[in-house]
């Protein structure tokens, strides 16, 4: 029998304490009543352990997240506590129970399995500076302990994972409770509560874009599903009766506090500096989830990729002296990415493109994939708005042509290769425009063709190998006028300045994406035809099965027009 019955046998006249049927519970079980008026009492409530569960008392008020879960306060019971030689320092580890809740937790989550907070939260702290204060008395508990709050990340803190800088800040935090004492409270909440599976399903969506927020709600979750209600118990246990947060999420001192938590200030916990991997994710944080002390850390850090830098591969070379690994990687993972990430933006009922709220279409994951393929050498595929040309083109960097990309832009297109430069750079090469009056349905601005001369080993300028030495010609900076003769079977395109941010055109596009991969400001381009149909050009529909089977990134100059806004590139 628990001590709440036996409390309720020895006096009837006691009001009897109900156990919640969940431990969260969706905000549709919540009743209307106001947060104000809504507390919950568990003083009367007790483990089934013959340790004693530690009740905190009332919460200020129910935290209503919307689209989220109900948080309350929810006892815990000390099970033990042992030494933890770290490779840090030397710590100590006292672990809990939520024993109470067991049978509620073996309840179907509605979140799936996984998800939710854990049954065993644990304390963390420094051998030689304990946290604990009075647990009652005149001199009442501690004051103003340094506490982190940390939710587990398996991913990061198992695997190694860079998606994200938890592992970071708990290393962070063990250092600071070293050095200055406190706790650090450690939760069983994977994935801000959604789960391992689901937070993985949500890592998948940002893959091709989708920030950390919209992942999650366009999988039908919460933007956040942690519960911290039982902080106040753990706190209870030690003693503490204020806490200084080691966080830099504004939204978790509003939660602690509504369950009666004394936050009397915060210790910013700050990465130095983002990865390549965890920067959109950060960015996210800062942006959207209200995280502060962030300052110019951002921007000192390095763009976001997907693509892997493969550092950690063995290199094996085979009987030629070739790196066997270096091969499969960049010819098979790599073209596996892009059709991977094709085929998840596939949407046979998406006949053009059409921005989102947030300005992207196939989201800016596929432009920073777009970019670093540029920068690898790669054709790219770019698809104009739905209402202009409707078309998808090759683009790639001018200054990495070789004559087989110029073949495989051939193959797949219309053959009219062009190249989009700048303004300035045509002038100086003696460019003039096709024609005085030009009569283009979109003002393309058609310079004069040409072809490298004979001196640099031009044949009749219609090859593979010829185009591809012209179009790397003119994007060399050092080439001249007189490096070329008129007319020929290269196109140049003059740019608008600041590119798609003054015309959504593919000539702009081209230019843009070499900049941003760090090339040339010369970009190749031409129109793919239709394999299904060879006598009308591919339309979106078509270019996501034609990428998803040939292993090219797609993306759209709407998505481009947007990551420079976003970004300031």
């Amino acid at each position: 029998m628990s001590t709440a019955e036996n409390k309720g046998s020895r006096n009837s006249s006691e009001k009897k304490v109900e156990i919640p049927s969940a431990i969260i519970r969706p905000l549709s079980d919540i009743s209307d009543s106001s947060d104000d008026e809504e507390t919950h009492d568990l003083n009367g409530a007790s483990a089934a352990s013959t340790n004693k569960a530690v009740h905190p008392g009332k919460a200020k008020k129910t935290i209503l997240e919307s689209g989220g879960f109900a948080d309350s306060i929810i006892p815990a019971t000390y099970v033990a506590e042992t030494n933890l030689p770290t490779d840090i320092g030397h710590f100590r580890i006292r672990a809990y129970r939520i024993e109470e809740f067991e049978a509620a937790m073996r309840e179907p989550h509605p979140l799936g399995a996984g998800a939710g907070l854990g049954s065993e939260p644990c304390v963390i702290y420094c051998t030689d500076k304990p946290p604990f204060g009075s647990k009652g008395g005149e001199l009442g508990g501690a004051k103003e302990v340094p506490v982190r709050i940390h939710d587990q990340c398996f991913t990061s803190e198992v695997f190694r994972s860079k998606r994200c800088d938890c592992k970071e800040q708990l290393k962070m935090s063990l250092d600071f409770i070293r050095e200055n004492g406190g706790a650090i409270i450690y939760l069983q909440q994977e994935g801000r509560g959604i789960g391992l599976a689901n937070k993985v399903a949500a890592y998948a969506l940002q893959d091709i874009g989708l920030d950390t927020v919209d992942a999650n709600t366009h999988l039908g979750f919460p933007e956040d599903a942690r519960q911290y209600g039982v902080v106040p118990s753990l706190l209870k246990d030690m003693g503490i009766d204020s806490i200084r947060l080691m966080t830099n999420n504004p939204r978790k001192i509003e939660r602690l506090r509504a369950l009666g938590v004394n936050v009397v200030g915060t210790i910013p916990m700050v990465v130095p500096k983002a990865n390549p991997y965890n920067r959109q994710y950060l960015q996210t944080k800062q942006d959207r989830m209200n995280h502060s002390n962030f300052g110019d850390m951002l921007s000192n850090s390095p763009d976001s990729t997907i693509s892997s830098e493969y550092s950690h591969v063995e290199i094996v070379l085979n009987n030629n002296g070739k790196s066997v690994a270096e091969e499969f990687i960049s010819e098979g993972e790599e073209m596996a990415a892009a059709a991977v990430a094709a085929a998840l933006m596939d949407d046979p009922d998406q006949s053009g493109v059409v921005a989102a709220e947030n300005g992207y279409c196939f989201g800016r994951q596929s432009v920073e994939d777009a970019i670093a393929a540029v920068k690898r050498g790669e054709l790219i595929v770019v698809v104009d708005d739905e209402s202009r040309e409707n078309e998808g083109d090759f683009i790639m960097a001018a200054d990495k042509c070789t004559p087989k990309a110029m073949a495989e832009f051939i193959r797949y297109s219309s053959g009219v290769i062009c190249i989009g430069m700048e303004g300035k750079r045509m002038d100086e090469l003696e460019l003039p425009p096709m024609v005085v009056n030009n009569e283009d349905p979109k003002g393309t601005a058609f310079s004069v063709s040409v072809d490298a001369t004979k001196e640099h080993g031009i044949t009749t300028g219609i090859s593979a190998t010829d185009r591809a030495r012209t179009s790397v010609m003119l994007a060399k900076m050092d080439s001249k006028a007189s490096d070329f003769h008129r007319p020929g079977h290269i196109f140049p395109l003059r740019a608008k300045e600041n590119g798609v941010l003054t015309r959504d055109g593919h000539t702009e596009a081209a230019v843009d994406f070499a900049r941003l991969a760090g090339s040339s400001p010369a970009g190749l381009l031409c129109e793919i035809v239709s394999e299904e149909n060879p006598t009308e050009m591919a339309r979106l529909p078509e270019l996501k099965r034609f990428c998803k089977k040939h292993g090219y990134v797609l993306t759209s100059i709407a998505d481009l027009q947007q990551y420079r806004r976003d970004t300031g590139l």
